[in-house]
């Protein structure tokens, strides 16, 4: 580390500004992906920085059935958001999974699991069972 990169740290941690510190980010691209970065920053730096979010109107939005996987929890953990408000508000719905059809031919199905698939027989998880039975 630098000794002006030091001295920077001490002076946010001080809550003092200095010449060489960051006092303004933008944001290119909105979006889930850019107003996310927006709010873990914003969470992150507070009001010592100015956060811009550009984002362009023509684009609009993009309907390829977006999804959320399950460390959304704590992202909106961290940022103080209720799961509960969160699910209302967006009209969310929880998700199992993703199936991936056609991905390596046209016939193949690929199910990816968020978490346990399936219930254990004899203390040994099902995949194991699929897969013995299947290869």
């Amino acid at each position: 580390i630098c000794k002006s990169s030091q001295s920077a740290s001490k002076s946010a941690r001080e809550g003092l500004m200095t010449e060489d510190m960051i006092r303004n980010i933008v944001i290119v691209g909105g979006g889930s992906a850019g107003w996310m970065t927006a709010a873990a920053l914003a969470n992150a730096v507070g009001r010592s920085i100015a956060l811009t979010v550009i984002e362009s109107d023509e684009i609009g939005t993009v309907g390829v059935g977006e999804a959320t996987i399950p460390p959304i929890r704590s992202f909106n953990t961290e940022l103080g958001i209720s799961e509960t408000e969160f699910v209302a508000a967006t009209q969310g719905s929880f998700k199992l999974g993703i199936e991936f059809v056609g991905w390596g031919g046209a016939d193949a199905r690929y199910f990816h699991p968020f978490g346990t698939y399936g219930a254990d027989f004899d203390r040994v998880p099902l995949h194991h069972y699929w897969l013995r039975e299947r290869l």
